[in-house]
């Protein structure tokens, strides 16, 4: 199963996977003509299938949660020795339905818009891990990784960067992925929840707070609301660092967007606001490297915890520029985190500044970071 954002470039990743099979079925679940079809609709395809191209065992299945009940199908054509591969724009239905009906038989990949690393692929760029490299290499990196905070890593948006591609897929999110799906009547409201927190993203916001500036009178609906924008990848909520589970539920939550661009696209931008696009830069890198994350505040405050098979490996802030203004908070941040948890490694992650000042203490650019990982 792969899952991840629309446009996110799921669809390609299966026809790319398609060349390695002789034959295959494919049927696209989003396209309009199949509007309206069901679980006895996909039933009847496969009889027909099974007519026209017997013995072809290979099939994908695209967008696969736009069919209600798909799941009881998928479990017949496992049983019947097909090799499935499914994609879809729901986490939560995904996942849900298929480990009712195929627990332990399946296997999940994220899909997430393009990283840094890919973008510089993308832009025939390349980046030796281990090498001396020459201060023209660093400014182009450095260069590139500036064009990638504007750019983000929607692979449509990149081959023709209109803005109209990254609203519309905005909007496609929202009205047919969410709204629709489980119909919210209070668009407005709806709509201004998803704004607010894309121009506030990386910031922490309690559901009471947020409920009040949406003007909606039960939290547990904007709940309800928020884990609708999770399910569909458009955010990521991250939860602070407790020991205490019942404590980590009941505390601020932080928020965080799918693409850089796509904040940029639909949010209000304001001048200062590049901090926390960096920061959402290495959320979205975390998730796309498969850790649990969460953030720590404590007498200071982390923005990153990082917990590897079950141990916290990494303590990380974020901030575009370390000054004498803010240094001392980074440092003591990044320090509390690391006195915490022995045996983690901390890291300061800038745009372009790189010094090491204690042994398990590193300050390094950001694009540096992710391309050297």
């Amino acid at each position: 199963m792969i899952s991840g954002v629309r446009r996110s470039g799921k669809s390609t990743f299966i026809k790319q996977l398609s060349l390695g099979f002789p034959s295959f079925l494919y049927l696209n679940a989003d396209d309009d003509r199949l509007i309206g079809a069901t679980n006895d609709d996909l039933g009847s395809l496969l009889l027909i299938w099974e007519e026209l191209f017997p013995g072809v065992r290979t099939v994908f299945l695209d967008e696969i949660q736009n069919i209600p009940g798909w799941e009881r199908v998928v479990r017949r054509m496992h049983d019947e020795g097909y090799r499935i591969f499914l994609t879809g724009s729901n986490a939560q239905m995904l996942s849900k339905e298929l480990g009712t009906h195929l627990t332990g038989r399946y296997v999940r990949i994220e899909l997430y818009p393009f990283g840094f690393d890919e973008y510089c692929t993308f832009h025939q760029f390349t980046w030796n891990k281990t090498g001396i490299h020459t201060t023209i290499e660093s400014a182009a990196a450095l260069r590139l990784f500036y064009q990638f905070i504007e750019d983000g890593g929607f692979p449509e948006f990149l081959k023709d960067p209109d803005p109209e591609i990254l609203r519309r897929t905005f909007d496609d999110i929202l009205f047919r992925d969410i709204i629709a799906r489980y119909a919210i009547r209070e668009i407005k409201a709806f709509r201004l929840l998803c704004r607010y927190l894309y121009t506030n993203m990386t910031r922490e916001a309690s559901l009471t707070s947020l409920a009040s500036i949406v003007q909606m009178k039960s939290p547990v609906s904007l709940k309800n609301w928020i884990g609708y924008l999770e399910d569909s990848y458009l955010i990521g909520s991250l939860s602070p660092f407790e020991y205490s589970m019942k404590k980590q539920l009941s505390r601020n939550q932080k928020y965080y967007g799918i693409d850089t661009a796509l904040r940029n696209a639909v949010a209000f931008r304001f001048s200062d606001d590049y901090g926390l696009l960096l920061e959402n830069i290495v959320w979205l890198e975390l998730c796309r490297r498969g850790y649990e994350l969460y953030w720590l505040k404590g007498q200071y405050e982390c923005d990153f915890i990082v917990v590897e098979q079950g141990r916290v490996c990494m303590a990380i802030q974020v901030c575009w520029h370390l000054s004498d203004e803010n240094k001392k908070r980074e440092y003591d941040g990044v320090i509390e985190a690391y006195n915490m948890f022995p045996g983690s490694n901390g890291y300061i992650l800038t745009l372009h500044q790189e010094e090491q000042p204690a042994e398990n203490i590193r300050v390094m650019p950001v694009w540096k970071w992710i391309l050297e990982q």
